[in-house]
């Protein structure tokens, strides 16, 4: 079982489609649950961490376990503490915005880790990035304005959300770069992540008992009669996972690129599923954070390029695809 988790760890479009998949399914989990059933969103994040120490634990491998130590271990107490607070609003954010709206405004992410990245890891980012950048944001800002006859209490809650979110995006991406930097420097991703979810228990804990007083009194309300909280835990451990190991075998663009990938997924489903009917702003956001992401990876020689040099360049490709 260690053997088969390494080999398919390292397979990066299996750790992106498990990304986008997990990312996706967790906006609408806790949706559909929240309003199903009453349960505490600190006991969930703190299940979900538990779930992820467990795997971690019993897929380390016991050399690496044997030769593991506390010295410098603190510093994964940092994202810990920040993922956990990110876990947490996430649940709020969800009760002021729609999932698609959600996905949309976890784009900020990408803005928020570039910034982190060009500031403390001296990542340099193209000029055409940084104004990819700026459309992501008004893109953003296109699909969550409230339209129609959307009332006040409902372009509160709207705003509320932007806020709330504003919040997880910071908390993401200095999370995310450090843990990334303390990934990459582990023997193994395992090891590291034994360290981070102990922290991440531990902040889940003083969370839930200091913090949120009412989970105290019926801690496991909900788990015990409906398997949906229990859904919204897997699929964040699942989630977890998948961010870690992407974070050893490829970097916090991938991952970001995934998320942003994943809110196509989330508006299809919640047409389908929540009654999540797109207007005119929404669409036109998905449109506009679209081009950004194309502005974004796309490379600058084939931006530069003519539409001539570009249909060549299309044409070229298809050909040696077929000749394989």
């Amino acid at each position: 079982m260690r053997d088969f988790v390494d080999r398919w760890a390292r397979n990066r479009f299996l750790l992106v489609v498990m990304l986008m998949g997990s990312y996706s399914v967790q906006s609408l989990l806790i949706t559909a649950s929240k309003k199903r059933v009453t349960y505490s969103a600190d006991v969930a994040v703190l299940l979900a961490e538990l779930m992820k120490l467990v795997f971690a634990a019993a897929m380390l491998p016991p050399e690496v376990r044997a030769s593991m130590s506390l010295s410098g271990r603190w510093l994964y107490a940092i994202p810990a503490i920040l993922y956990t607070l990110q876990n947490r609003l996430v649940f709020e954010a969800l009760q002021k915005i729609s999932p698609p709206e959600y996905q949309l405004l976890n784009n900020i992410k990408l803005f928020t880790t570039s910034l982190v990245f060009r500031v403390v890891m001296r990542r340099q980012l193209r000029v055409l990035q940084w104004l990819a950048l700026l459309l992501l944001v008004l893109g953003m800002a296109l699909a969550t304005a409230p339209c129609g006859e959307a009332g006040q209490a409902q372009a509160q809650d709207a705003r509320t959300g932007v806020l709330i979110m504003l919040a997880v995006s910071w908390c993401s991406a200095v999370a995310g770069v450090l843990n990334e930097w303390l990934i990459k420097k582990s023997q193994n991703v395992l090891e590291a992540n034994i360290w981070l979810y102990g922290f991440g228990v531990a902040a889940a804990i003083f969370q839930l008992l200091v913090v949120d007083g009412e989970g105290v009194r019926d801690p496991l309300a909900g788990f015990t009669s409906s398997l949906l909280p229990w859904s919204v835990v897997l699929c964040n451990a699942i989630l977890g996972q998948s961010i870690a190991f992407l974070f050893r075998y490829a970097d916090s663009i991938v991952k970001l690129y995934a998320v942003s990938a994943a809110m196509a997924f989330t508006a299809f489903f919640s047409a389908i599923f929540l009654d999540f009917s797109m207007g005119f702003h929404s669409a036109a956001g998905y449109f506009v954070s679209f081009l950004s992401m194309c502005l974004y990876y796309t490379p600058s020689q084939v931006l530069l390029s003519t539409d001539v040099e570009f249909i060549e360049q299309l044409t070229s490709s298809t050909e040696k695809e077929k000749a394989k």
